[in-house]
């Protein structure tokens, strides 16, 4: 068993079996098992297998059932697989090797957005019942022009469906169930015309008016409700650019010197639907984070509040309600809506904005300020380069450029 330090126990052994079982039901789902054994007292089914089919038996329903599963699995040999078999074989190697319950937890929620985006994609279409050693270039190059035919995908979504692609013919390919790779053959720039236009990223931040009138609203806030410490958590949110696990489970220890230390995460455990820290953040590299005279007031006045209601909380977010003493990063999403409605600031989801936005506004507050150092505001708010200057940076200061141009006009003339 390995204690979480929530003070909760996870068993790693129990997750896989949680994630065995969700497996075991999806493959035997695909299968219609006799209610009754047949006239030599055996229950039978026919399985799929290179050459037409092959029927087994068993003595009881559930012996057969596990050697369905065998046989899909592989156990008792090689057996051909079809698209949605190596996609699901996928599923289970990202869980094969990993030894921390916490890491465990995270990579499980990340199967089932994969899970989410496969159905969205590959559900009840003939191509995932296709043997993958079947499928060729012209097959996968087909279901991406008739995906993208007949749906407006952004690049974004488009990726996580090349994604699953990808992973599914990489593992195929190394198992030896395919002797090629069709997808490496595919040149995919031939499909970026087919993709419809992505939001500009400028387009999903809010102004600095509406960041002003924000962190107004949450001071009025904590006037009047000094102990309601989602207002605190959320103005902390604006300032720090910080992703909404990472505000949670922020102790006082994080804090030293100069600098708050971002190292732990809330997540949702799939397994049981209870939020639980981890060790480690999105990336798995712990930040720094220079305290500004911003933060140096905020930290203040939360310290206050803190010592008035919740005087031996370690967190700087208490929550006595909750059963890891922290506040649920949910009620701070929902009090960032509350928030919106009342000041008449819109929320689209077309735009994407949400408290993820102030990350944008954040580094694109960094970069100009430095010069456009990039790699700055990377390590500031834990994105990789890449990421940050293509995904959050919203661009140059125009004011500033504005001013530079013409105090060079002044100097030529």
């Amino acid at each position: 068993m390995n204690k979480n330090h929530t003070g909760g126990t996870l068993s790693l052994e129990d997750l896989r079996k949680w994630y065995q079982k969700m497996e075991k039901e999806q493959i035997l789902s695909s299968y219609t098992f006799p209610t009754k054994p047949s006239s030599d007292g055996y229950y039978h089914v026919y399985l799929s297998a290179a050459g037409g089919r092959k029927q087994i038996k068993a003595k009881n329903l559930e012996k057969l059932k596990e050697k369905v599963y065998e046989y899909e699995k592989g156990v008792n040999g090689s057996c051909r697989k079809t698209f949605k078999d190596a996609f699901e074989a996928v599923m289970l190697e990202k869980t094969r090797y990993i030894k921390d319950p916490e890491k465990l937890i995270s990579t499980m929620n990340t199967i089932n957005v994969a899970r989410s985006n496969y159905k969205r994609f590959f559900g009840d279409t003939e191509f995932e019942n296709m043997h993958i050693d079947d499928i060729t270039k012209t097959d996968i190059e087909k279901l991406c022009f008739t995906t993208l035919e007949q749906n407006d995908l952004k690049k974004k979504a488009f990726m996580n469906m090349r994604n699953i692609l990808s992973s599914t013919f990489k593992l195929a390919y190394e198992q030896y169930w395919i002797i090629d790779n069709p997808y490496k053959r595919i040149d995919f720039k031939k499909f970026n015309d087919m993709l419809a236009r992505d939001t500009a990223v400028h387009l999903r931040v809010h102004s600095t008016e509406d960041v002003e009138r924000m962190l107004d609203f949450l001071h009025e806030k904590q006037s009047q409700k000094p102990g309601y410490i989602p207002a605190y958590a959320l103005e902390l949110q604006i300032i720090m650019g910080l992703r909404r696990g990472e505000v949670a489970p922020m102790m006082w220890s994080d804090i030293s010197g100069n600098s708050i230390r971002i190292s732990k995460e809330q997540i949702t455990d799939k397994s049981n639907k209870d939020l639980v820290i981890v060790y480690h953040t999105k990336t798995y590299k712990d930040r720094e984070f220079p305290i500004t005279s911003d933060i140096s007031d905020f930290i203040d006045r939360l310290k206050a509040a803190c010592d008035r209601f919740y005087p031996a909380s370690p967190y700087l977010f208490p929550d006595d309600s909750q059963k890891n003493g922290v506040i649920n990063n949910r009620v701070v999403y929902r009090l960032y809506k509350r928030m919106c409605g009342k000041l008449g600031i819109e929320i689209s989801r077309e735009f994407t904005k949400g408290p993820h936005s102030f990350r944008r506004n954040g580094i694109t507050r960094v970069c100009n300020a430095s010069g456009g150092n990039i790699y700055l505001a990377s390590v500031l708010y834990g994105n990789s380069p890449q990421s940050a200057s293509k995904h959050y940076y919203t661009g140059i200061n125009l004011s500033e450029a504005k001013a530079l141009l013409e105090g060079k006009k002044g100097n030529q003339g």
